[in-house]
């Protein structure tokens, strides 16, 4: 599912994240621990491929994240550490604008109805 070998990234001249190489096989589970500035976030970056301009190989569901195809996005899914939404959207424009990403659609309203959320589609997230 996902390789990297001998990953070298840097913001700068010099290196950020030195050698770093791991493999995820299907089915398992994986995590990133380290305390504030190791890396984690930005090795996340990388592996989504928000981030380029890495030495080494970064390979996800068989591609080479520095040369993704447009389906790579369809099949991996991504929980940042910080909130993704729009807070002066509301829930179903949220919804909407996300979905809007992908080529596999799903109801809004099932969603929301799902999660309970239904009576607030309409609210803005910030509120």
């Amino acid at each position: 599912m996902i390789r990297v070998k001998e990953l070298v990234f840097s913001y700068t001249k010099n290196p950020f994240i030195e050698g770093v190489s791991f493999e995820v096989k299907s089915g398992e589970i994986f995590g990133f621990l380290g305390p504030s500035g190791a890396g984690k976030s930005t090795l996340q970056k990388i592996l989504t491929g928000l981030l380029t301009g890495y030495a080494g190989s970064v390979v996800v569901n068989g591609e080479e994240v520095n040369r993704i195809s447009d389906n790579f996005y369809e099949n991996i899914g991504v929980d940042f550490e910080f909130p993704s939404l729009y807070e002066k959207l509301t829930a179903c424009e949220n919804l909407n604008y996300f979905t809007s990403l992908y080529k596999k659609q799903g109801n809004i309203d099932i969603l929301l109805s799902s999660v309970g959320l239904m009576s607030d589609a309409d609210k803005k997230v910030s509120d």
